[in-house]
């Protein structure tokens, strides 16, 4: 089934599209854990560490509930470290994680700008907390957007994992096993935006829309 069936197929269950989302939250969860599994153990055990410190609530007045989770962002900066000490290497597999680099660094910053932020809506959506209508047009306005750019960031991560997988003959080939252990963690990071993070952000966008009709159609009737 398409992306856009499963989005339209949720949405139409109304308010209990909310548990659709709270279980894509609970895959994220797991699929995270899985990808820890592939990469050593010291960097998760990083970013264990890190974790506790970035929850947040939506009572917190310093923080928008629209950003992007502070563990995604944790993740991202984490890989990012990875990928230096992969270029700082050198030789073949240097050279490769060069070319990951060179595809990773605006991907990221896209997802960072539309595709990440709405997913900071699960927690005050799983707790029934109003959102303003600023902040619920500016998501649903992220997710259309994330809607318009799908194919281009799958495309994206085609061609990502197609660099990964030669960082990783590279560094195996180079008894690098870290470097290659790395780029394996993160073409299953790629699959778990596709396959969780993505569609949730989608699904979040049509929540949204069907959360602001009856509160359009009772301005109307007044």
């Amino acid at each position: 089934m398409s992306i856009s069936k499963r989005v339209a197929l949720i949405a139409s269950a109304g308010r209990n599209a909310t548990v659709a989302i709270m279980m894509m939250a609970i895959t994220s969860g797991l699929l995270t854990q899985a990808g820890c599994a592939t990469s050593s153990r010291a960097s998760c055990d990083e970013l264990d560490r890190r974790a506790p410190h970035q929850h947040h609530t939506t009572s917190d007045p310093t923080r928008s509930a629209l950003t992007t989770p502070p563990v995604i962002v944790t993740e991202h900066e984490h890989l990012h470290h990875q990928l230096d000490a992969a270029i700082a290497s050198g030789d073949a597999t240097g050279e490769r994680a060069r070319e990951v680099a060179a595809i990773l660094q605006s991907h990221f910053e896209q997802e960072e700008a539309f595709a990440m932020p709405p997913l900071g809506l699960l927690d005050p959506l799983a707790r029934n907390e109003p959102l303003d209508d600023a902040t619920v047009k500016e998501a649903i306005k992220m997710a259309e957007r994330l809607r318009d750019e799908y194919a281009n960031m799958l495309h994206e991560h085609e061609v990502l994992t197609a660099a990964l997988h030669r960082l990783a003959s590279a560094a195996r080939e180079e008894n690098k096993p870290d470097h290659a252990a790395f780029a394996e963690a993160l073409i299953m990071h790629a699959q778990h935006e596709e396959q969780v993070l993505y569609p949730a952000t989608l699904v979040i966008g049509e929540y949204l829309k069907l959360m602001q009709q009856p509160h359009e159609s009772a301005q109307h009737a007044r």
